[in-house]
């Protein structure tokens, strides 16, 4: 990446901005995706605290929920993502 910001790898399941924006659209437009396997040791459940200030250069605020970890079935039994 070439971006100057540490980066974690993520998945966003929604992001919508309003109360009930219909998502089903967006799933339905998603539904064939098939990204690339990777490894996840842990799942956390986010929170993007986007910004609302209008000020310049303002970034988002990540706030953690939950998290479980997640122990793999190993090599052997599922392949190499377990």
């Amino acid at each position: 990446m070439e971006e100057h910001r540490r980066y974690r790898a993520h998945l966003t399941l929604a992001r919508a901005r309003g109360e009930g924006v219909p998502l089903d659209p967006f799933l339905d437009a998603l539904a064939p995706f098939e990204g690339a396997r990777w490894r996840v040791g842990e799942l956390a459940l986010v929170r993007s605290n986007l910004p609302v200030g209008g000020v310049r250069g303002e970034q988002p605020r990540y706030e953690t929920l939950e998290a479980w970890p997640l122990e793999g079935r190993g090599e052997g039994a599922g392949g190499p993502t377990g």
